[in-house]
């Protein structure tokens, strides 16, 4: 039983101490729209964020902060939870994770270039046998595809650059998808 004081020291109250692990639960993100870069924190509650994404029209994100990628607009920077739909977003890049061994499927592996927005997003891109590379096909089945060891470029930027083990590129507005090489 809880007393209602505590004498012991570090003690934390258990409705502090519960506040605390879902702060401590939360993780950060990076996702990409046509006219900002947003970061902030979600709430993965057990899933990955590919699942996620793939399940869900609205993405909760805590503290979200925007940084504008249209010369002369100013970012914004929000405090608490506000949601971003899923269609906005071009590609995600989620904290690492290795997923549970029963999560994991044998994929093809295809190393692709896909043009959405003002970037371009090389990868590695991990699909079910006798699933084609065809954007139209990819949307039938799914909203984001995961890349792997993947490079993201600006074409309106030269200069910006970003790699990340894992990207996740909404199919559903992208412009142009290459295959570069079938490696299994």
């Amino acid at each position: 039983m809880e007393r209602f004081w505590d004498w012991r020291p570090n003690s934390v109250p258990a409705a502090a101490a519960a506040v605390l692990d879902a702060v401590a639960a939360l993780e950060p993100v990076e996702l990409y729209t046509a006219n900002a870069m947003v970061l902030g924190e979600v709430d993965p509650d057990g899933r990955r964020l590919s699942d996620i994404l793939n399940s869900n029209s609205q993405l909760a994100i805590r503290n979200a902060r925007s940084i504008s990628v249209i010369n002369g607009v100013e970012g914004t920077e929000g405090q608490g939870w506000t949601s971003v739909s899923t269609e906005d977003i071009l590609f995600a890049m989620p904290p690492e994770h290795v997923s549970p061994r029963q999560l994991r499927i044998h994929r093809r592996q295809h190393r692709v270039r896909i043009q959405t927005g003002p970037y371009v997003v090389d990868g590695t891109a991990h699909v079910l046998p006798g699933i084609r590379l065809d954007p139209y096909v990819l949307r039938s089945r799914m909203r984001f595809l995961a890349l792997t060891d993947a490079r993201a470029s600006s074409t309106t930027d030269p200069a910006w650059e970003r790699a990340a083990r894992v990207v996740l590129v909404n199919v559903r507005p992208v412009a142009d998808l290459t295959e570069v090489m079938t490696i299994s």
